[in-house]
């Protein structure tokens, strides 16, 4: 085995346990370290040089020097995915954290070291080579560090990135038991708030609006609403049919090109001439600004509709 070329696809990292299975000895992994062809980043675990410096190698270091049966999680997890999470002000990028089983402190620099009496097979995969937790753990692993909402936006991108099967999640969540890390009532509320069929929508914007809905009791709307006029399909992101009310997310960006600004246009305009009447939202809005806008058509209090259907 060729560990140099082996490192090549692990972000240049070469575990000693590597080298010794592919014969080298002690005094050949010390000489390619003095001549500079190797360093040292981490206990038994060196760095081709040449390799750029990058989080997924450290991460990928860590986890080596940390040893079996220790993997990444919690907050490295959403990075290894992509996945932003809402810490506050925690420097999320600064430390590398990771699980192991009760009996297996991990005390490396940089490093936070968690440890669980429960780390079942499932709860483990790979990413990008890296053992990790499944997206299904981490949203187990922060239930009791993200408030509601911080959780309930982790669980949508999830979904979103078809990375998590809300049922899944449901039927696991009901085993958790309370213990430092987890909050089985917080997760427990916010699953309340994604029943079966649960659609995110397809932005963080779309979320958040149909939370707003469902936490003020409002109605809740046909998302994905498709609308044919003439010879034209549109999608709402929300939409009321019987009222022809819309909602719609506004985000920065949306509009990429002048041709995009005028499709948008024509859309609206074929929707209004149609009598659909159109509520659109944008990320600065305040919750009670959406709100507000809400009630302008529908009567909480009466549960009746303001405007009503042609």
């Amino acid at each position: 085995m060729n560990v140099e070329r082996r490192a090549e696809g692990r972000d240049g990292v070469i575990a000693g346990a590597d080298a010794r299975a592919a014969g080298l000895s002690k005094y050949q992994v010390h000489r390619r370290r003095t001549m500079g062809r190797w360093r040292s980043v981490r206990r038994d675990v060196m760095v081709v040089v040449g390799a750029p410096p990058t989080w997924r190698q450290s991460v990928r270091a860590t986890v080596i020097a940390a040893g079996d049966g220790i993997v990444a999680s919690h907050s490295t997890v959403a990075r290894l995915y992509d996945v932003p999470i809402d810490e506050g002000a925690d420097p999320t990028d600064a430390v590398i954290e990771v699980l192991g089983p009760l009996g297996r402190g991990v005390r490396l620099d940089g490093v936070v070291g968690h440890r669980t009496g429960h780390l079942p097979s499932i709860d483990i995969t790979t990413r990008a080579g890296i053992p990790c937790t499944t997206p299904t753990r981490l949203v187990l692993d922060l239930s009791g560090r993200l408030d509601d909402d911080a959780l309930g936006r982790l669980i949508d991108e999830l979904i979103r990135r078809r990375l998590i099967d809300l049922e899944v999640l449901r039927a696991r969540s009901r085993l958790l038991r309370p213990a430092p890390g987890y909050s089985p009532k917080r997760l427990e509320r916010v699953l309340a708030l994604r029943p079966p069929r649960h659609d995110p929508g397809e932005s963080v914007l779309e979320a958040r609006i149909m939370a707003i809905i469902q936490r003020h009791g409002f109605p809740a709307p046909v998302q994905q609403l498709c609308v044919v006029i003439g010879r034209h399909s549109y999608r709402l992101d929300f939409g009321y049919p019987d009222q022809r009310v819309y909602l719609e997310g506004d985000g920065f960006g949306y509009h990429g090109t002048a041709a995009d600004l005028d499709r948008d246009a024509r859309r609206r305009n074929d929707l209004v001439v149609d009598g659909w009447r159109p509520l659109t939202f944008t990320w600065r809005m305040s919750d009670e600004e959406i709100v507000a806008v809400l009630d302008g058509v529908y009567d909480r209090a009466t549960a009746t509709w303001r405007v009503f259907a042609r």
